[in-house]
């Protein structure tokens, strides 16, 4: 049924879904294509009423449907502590409970022996921002360097206070005068 819907679908309002499919907005593709953005809108309506759908995602997910393309794209940005599928960083054959099995395991490992890293190494001595700055975490510090934060952050907080108060003060003194 959803294929007799999709193949009554112009080639315009194809590219549109596929343009949706892709995250786009309607000022992108309207941009893409050099039509206004009242045209995109108009064709993605006229597709989901063809589809018989209420959301533009909808839409753009049975065209993907039907034309085999994966619905999903993959993340843009994927998080930095997952590795990817290409990685070397792949395990050999299991070697549970000590048995290894034909001439491939040797110099495989079991997955808890296996060392990971989520967060790249430290340099120490390097002076660092609890703030993501280039391209850093704010969760790359230590516990020495946070609490050493925590500390300087308190330390400025009393100063500013201080300053406050002495201010504060200065002009009790100025309006009694």
């Amino acid at each position: 049924m959803s294929r007799n819907h999709v193949a009554r679908l112009t080639e315009g309002q194809r590219d549109v879904l596929r343009m949706v499919n892709r995250h786009m907005e309607t000022k992108e593709i309207a941009r893409e294509l050099g039509i206004s953005p009242d045209g995109v809108n108009q064709r993605i309506k006229a597709a989901m009423r063809t589809l018989g759908v209420n959301k533009r995602r909808d839409a753009a997910l049975l065209l993907a449907e039907v034309e085999g393309r994966d619905p999903y794209q993959p993340l843009v940005y994927p998080p930095r502590d997952i590795a990817f599928a290409g990685d070397p960083a792949t395990f050999g054959p299991s070697t549970e409970s000590g048995r290894e099995y034909g001439p491939a395991s040797i110099g495989a490992m079991r997955e808890e022996q296996a060392a990971f890293q989520a967060v790249p190494q430290l340099r120490s001595g390097r002076f660092q921002l609890p703030l993501p700055v280039r391209g850093g975490r704010p969760n790359d510090l230590n516990t020495l360097q946070r609490l050493g934060w925590i500390f300087g952050t308190m330390l400025l907080i009393a100063f500013a206070f201080g300053v406050f108060l002495a201010g504060m003060e200065a002009l009790s003194r100025l309006g009694r005068s």
